[in-house]
């Protein structure tokens, strides 16, 4: 009977090894993991990624800093001013359209894509759960909304270089986005009376970039922002007539890159802005450095304007910084003559 019993014991002890090793293979095994996005909404994502999709043009400026071969598409072509930037690696990647803005979103192209996670990065809208939940409802794929406002960029990096399995690169993204915001805002800080600035953009230069809203950021941070419009017509841009240019008047004077005017025309020569040389156009290669889209550039837009509006204060070596920021964010490596193409492009009044 010792025996028996011995042996019952020893067989029950394997039996109870063989089932616990069972069981934690199983739990090794697991592939997702619960992640809670900014928008308080809780989304079993996979514990590898290697494919994602980005939402909208935000999403995306943020995504190819941290982790460009991830992208399985593009929310739009590039522009060929773009491509150099770029490279023909991402040129030809598959188009998805976005969710906001244009709301084109193509949802065969991203299925025929087969990305793991669908990623929004930016502004955090009133109904942001709702819209995360209808589209990872509409295509079986999880989505996730990771909030960045200019101060909050860093952690916003930290994030995703969690979710990517790309942590190094989100910290190094992370302390960038730190330095410069804390610079700025030091800076801004430290001026008592900041010039009074309008930022036009659109053809005609009839859409006024709207003091408070989430495109304004750093204009409203380094400048007295003009454009009081009540409300924005076409995102945070608000239609404007010439005669509410005029009145105005503002010191410095901003221009989208798709703008030209002529400054000897109305109602632009009556501006002091115009008269005082003081008009710039923006560099947007492959982004619009003063957000459009309001993502990641837009820290290469506080430089650039901290720089022109503050020369002696900013702090900043524009050359200097623009080769960082590019070899950080679109991992190109500028030289001389590179800067020289882009800051070339800001020259309106020659």
């Amino acid at each position: 009977m010792p025996c028996k019993k011995n042996l019952f014991l020893a067989v029950l002890f394997l039996l109870t090894c063989v089932l616990a090793g069972c069981s934690t293979e199983r739990q090794e095994n697991d592939d997702t993991y619960p992640f809670t996005d900014s928008a308080g909404r809780t989304v079993e994502l996979p514990k590898h990624i290697e494919r994602i999709a980005p939402s909208g043009g935000l999403a995306q400026a943020a995504l190819f800093a941290a982790a460009p071969d991830e992208l399985v598409g593009i929310v739009g072509k590039w522009k060929d001013a773009a491509l150099p930037y770029i490279g023909t690696k991402y040129a030809d990647l598959p188009v998805f359209g976005q969710f906001y803005g244009m709301k084109n979103l193509n949802k065969e192209a991203i299925l025929s894509a087969n990305p793991q996670l669908i990623i929004d990065v930016g502004e955090k809208k009133p109904t942001i759960a709702e819209d995360m939940a209808g589209i990872q409802a509409a295509l079986g794929i999880p989505v996730i909304f990771v909030e960045a406002r200019l101060d909050n960029t860093d952690e916003a990096y930290r994030t995703l270089g969690k979710v990517l399995g790309r942590e190094q690169e989100g910290l190094e993204l992370a302390g960038y986005c730190s330095d410069i915001y804390h610079r700025t805002m030091t800076l801004a800080s430290q001026i008592e009376k900041k010039p009074r600035l309008l930022y036009v953009a659109g053809a005609n230069g009839n859409m006024a970039v709207v003091r408070g809203s989430f495109h304004a950021q750093v204009l409203d941070l380094l400048a007295d922002n003009v454009a009081d419009a009540e409300q924005p017509t076409n995102g945070a841009m608000s239609q404007v007539s010439y005669e509410q240019i005029l009145a105005w008047n503002p010191d410095v004077l901003l221009i989208g890159a798709e703008t030209e005017i002529d400054p000897a025309a109305l109602p632009w020569r009556e501006l002091s802005a115009v008269k005082n040389g003081k008009v710039l156009r923006v560099p947007a290669e492959p982004y619009d450095w003063m957000g459009r889209p309001p993502s990641v550039n837009r820290f290469m837009g506080m430089i650039w304007l901290a720089v022109r509006l503050y020369p002696q204060e900013s702090g900043f070596d524009l050359r200097a910084e623009t080769k960082r920021y590019y070899r950080l964010f679109y991992h190109y490596e500028l030289d001389d003559a590179g800067v020289d193409v882009l800051l070339a492009k800001e020259q309106v009044l020659r």
